[in-house]
């Protein structure tokens, strides 16, 4: 009752406060534009954010909290614009001292008036209910995710990235809690049920680089960091603990020395957190990471090990390039996330000399690329941006993959000594600031004679990739000639300089050669005079980018080839020149079925594995899917059972999973996940069983509701079993229970966890249930601008994966026409994403009517 009254209170006291005073009306629009940016960054400096909060340990409660800001201002000649956009209606109240400041509260924004600002310091307090939609709140847990522009959704702030900001945090929650945030706590105080955490003042840092974590989490402290987490498998435990604080370690100490910086900040912990949105987030002193990237068994593949040490010092690679030195604006975004990438592989590398790192860089940057980049929908790695309301649509694969690969090109170009001595002139001139690409090339350009710039117009600034044709001419079974030309796929004019790899394929041998790129056309006379070869295979080396020539018979005879670079390349390739329509969609399968049935690497097997699902779900029919499926699944079950490393299998016992939902397969399937059957060598835990049986709801097997009953209680994690329980639904046999569930996403309050609904969106749009769910294909359109602006900065592009990403009919090509006719006025980055996804819908189209 007295929380009741106390809120009633708060309400009633803030909704007298902020009132419209509108002949001092600054006409601001909604987000955070450009505009106000330039306008504050010239108006203030010195910031300082003394939050107060109590967290109820009931997640329904409001949060009451208050803001002690205080603020340098260098011009009073207009008001002080502050951004606020929670989502609860209750309006703030600012005070000066102890006056309460008539102010104006619109278009997310809190405007104080000028005649209550003077030059120099002023300090406002401001009580307001704090927002919770990026403060993730579960039964025993929460924390806050704010990037890209997010932190104005959970209390007043000037949200953009070079407006630096100290943070001083006075944290109220239950005692049995633990919590995080940018420092340690200088002051704790216990009182009944709830204990008071006072924390030191942060260094300076952005508003999306503030974080705090609280709730019901082991701890563990080690090296001088602090480590929470709610995984309970002690195995896992057991055998992740060392790796995780080891690789945090490692990385600092690389980190500093290749630098020349010491640690920039206070400390670094960090918090495992179940189904977090993303792999890992950079926040300063606590950084956030999905658990599942943290803790597994030793078993497991190398490439789960090396993703985690690579995640790891991603993660703390941030420190220095984003934390330390910031983006000035969030078109530069990438910016910080290209180096995180780049120097993460030097720090982790070296400790995993059994992995083929040029193969390792291939796979994981060209192809999710190229996802991209060949599409419609493609962006520049540098992407324009007025509002930061829309700065979380420029993320993607272009960011996290084509820019590093023109990264690893500028350090060919420049020399690894002269690139690093460049970004450590770079960490050094814009310590504690904010700096952008252009600032970066002007240092580089000091240290070579290429032109940068004209360089970095066409990797950064233009979209799209090359497409090289050769021409060939043999003499006396000697290479004669061979002229490489290159086209833009999107029919410019723009020529991308690269340097990469060539090889000659012959019987016994393979020759090698570095090209340099340099033209439209040019003769590589590297080549000239060696003996004719088999094949020849461009981008050998993985360094190159773009759509490289390939015969079909090179293609079917890609598992021969003993380099395991070429190798990846050729399928990479195989792919690509299919979705080109220069090799049949049968040939290129049929090149994915001989990877199967012959690939001993498990990375490769992820290329194969990947691609081959895509052709057989994107470009097949459903009739040719049915009478192909026999066929491929029994192959896959007699390379499954061959004496075989745990790893290899575990990748072609994913691809089998994906393929058996019919007939024998589907029997072997259920025989395994009841343990009826095994399969020598290959290790499943009890998230693979889990998913077993919902692969099996899925694939209605006849004993899809025991199956599925029987699942339920051997899950022993409850963050896993909370997760089935949402899930269960979407694998109902029933499609009124799917359709409900799908329709309930309406609700933003049911979409709080973007990794389960697009799990369950996956399940509902599967393409076994399309004949059903087509019908709810429009209202997933109809959403996407509501989910944009209430959802995390990657679930837009999941939420159109789930629903409508595997689609190929030609009413689903109708409804996404109808869509875009309908929304000429369509987000400019949402339609870009909406183009990117429905690429394979589109090719198939274009493939049935030619």
């Amino acid at each position: 009752m007295m929380k009741t009254l106390a809120l009633l209170l708060f309400t009633v006291l803030v909704t007298m406060s902020c009132q419209n005073e509108k002949k001092e009306a600054l006409k601001v629009e909604k987000g955070v534009s450009w505009a106000l940016a330039k306008q504050r960054k010239e108006q203030i400096s010195e910031i300082n954010y003394g939050l107060k909060m109590v967290l109820p340990k009931n997640k329904t409660e409001p949060i009451l909290a208050s803001l002690n800001l205080k603020v340098t201002l260098k011009d009073v000649n207009k008001p002080l614009v502050l951004d606020f956009y929670p989502n609860n209606k209750v309006v703030p109240r600012v005070f000066v001292t102890s006056d309460s400041v008539p102010c104006i509260y619109e278009n997310e924004h809190i405007i104080i008036p000028k005649s209550h600002l003077k030059l120099g310091e002023n300090t406002f307090r401001i009580n307001f209910q704090m927002g919770d939609q990026y403060l993730y709140r579960n039964d025993d847990y929460l924390y806050s995710l704010v990037v890209p522009d997010h932190a104005r959704e959970l209390y007043p702030c000037f949200d953009q990235p070079n407006l630096k900001a100290k943070y001083s945090l006075e944290l109220t929650a239950p005692k049995s809690w633990k919590v995080l945030s940018a420092t340690y706590p200088k002051k704790t105080i216990t009182v009944k049920d709830n204990t008071t955490y006072v924390f030191a003042t942060s260094k300076k840092m952005s508003t999306y680089l503030f974080s705090l974590v609280a709730g019901e989490f082991n701890e563990i402290s080690q090296d001088g960091h602090r480590f929470l987490y709610r995984e309970t498998d002690s195995v896992k435990i057991n055998e992740s603990l060392e790796p995780i604080f080891n690789y945090h370690q490692k990385s600092l100490d690389y980190l500093e020395a290749y630098t020349g910086y010491k640690f920039p900040f206070n400390k670094l912990d960090f918090v495992g957190i179940p189904f977090f949105q993303f792999g890992g987030m950079e926040h300063v002193g606590a950084i956030q990471y999905k658990s599942s990237s943290l803790f597994f068994e030793n078993y497991m593949p190398k490439m789960l090990h090396w993703n985690r040490a690579n995640v790891i010092a991603h993660e703390t690679s941030h420190m220095w390039f984003g934390n330390l030195v910031t983006m000035d604006w969030f078109d530069d975004v990438w910016l910080k996330e290209v180096f995180a990438n780049f120097i993460a592989a030097k720090i982790v590398n070296p400790s995993f000399p059994e992995i083929n790192h040029d193969l390792l860089n291939l796979i994981t940057k060209a192809p999710s690329a190229y996802n991209i980049d060949r599409t419609q929908g493609t962006n520049a790695i540098r992407q324009k941006l007025d509002n930061l309301s829309d700065a979380g649509s420029l993320y993607g694969a272009i960011i996290y993959n084509k820019a590093p690969i023109m990264m690893r090109q500028l350090e060919l170009i420049l020399g690894e000594d002269k690139f690093k001595q460049g970004l450590q002139e770079y960490i050094k001139t814009y310590a504690n600031d904010n700096a952008n690409w252009d600032d970066l090339i002007t240092i580089f350009n000091t240290k070579t004679t290429v032109d940068l710039n004209t360089w970095s117009d066409v990797w950064v600034n233009q979209t799209g990739r090359p497409v090289f044709e050769d021409a060939i001419v043999y003499e006396n079974d000697r290479i004669k000639s061979v002229t490489l030309s290159q086209k833009a796929e999107d029919g410019s004019n723009n020529i991308w300089l690269q340097k990469y790899e060539v090889a000659l394929i012959y019987k016994d041998s393979i020759a090698k050669r570095m090209v340099n790129i340099v033209g439209k056309s040019q003769e590589l006379k590297e080549l000239i005079n060696l003996p004719k070869p088999e094949a020849i295979v461009y981008n050998s080396n993985g360094y190159g980018y773009g759509v490289f020539p390939i015969d079909t018979i090179t293609a079917l005879n890609t598992y021969q080839v003993k380099d395991e670079v070429i190798r990846a390349q050729n399928y990479i390739n195989t792919y690509e020149n299919t979705l080109s329509g220069n090799i049949p969609v049968h040939t290129a399968m049929e090149t994915f079925l001989s990877g199967f049935e012959h690939e001993t690497n498990d990375l490769i097997l992820g290329v194969i594995s990947g691609d081959f699902s895509s052709l057989y779900w994107h470009f097949l029919n459903p009739e040719e899917r049915a009478n192909y499926q026999e066929k491929i699944a029994a192959r896959l079950w007699v390379r499954l059972n061959d004496n075989l490393s745990i790893p290899t299998k575990k990748s072609l016992f994913s691809a089998f999973t994906g393929l058996a939902y019919q007939g024998e397969s589907l029997d072997k399937l259920y025989h395994i996940w009841s343990r009826a059957i095994s399969v020598e060598n290959l290790k499943l835990n009890e998230k693979d069983y889990t998913g077993l049986a919902m692969k099996l709801a899925l694939y209605n097997h006849p004993k899809h509701d025991e199956v599925l009953k029987l699942a339920s209680t051997q899950i022993s994690n409850q963050d896993d079993k909370d997760l089935f329980n949402f899930l269960l639904p979407a694998l109902s046999q029933d499609t009124a229970v799917r359709r409900d569930l799908f329709f309930s996403f309406r609700d933003v309050t049911n979409r709080t966890n973007s990794n389960w609904v697009a799990a369950a969106n996956g399940l509902i749009h599967h393409p076994l249930r399309q004949e059903e769910a087509i019908k709810y294909m429009s209202l997933s359109l109809e959403l996407l601008e509501e989910v944009k602006e209430t959802s995390d900065l990657f679930f837009p592009k999941k939420w159109l994966e789930s629903t409508i990403g595997k689609y190929q009919s030609k009413e689903a090509k109708l409804i996404v026409d109808t869509y875009l006719d309908k929304h000429p006025n369509l987000n400019m980055q949402l339609k870009a994403k909406l183009l990117q996804t429905v690429d394979h819908l589109m090719r198939y189209q274009k493939m049935l009517n030619n």
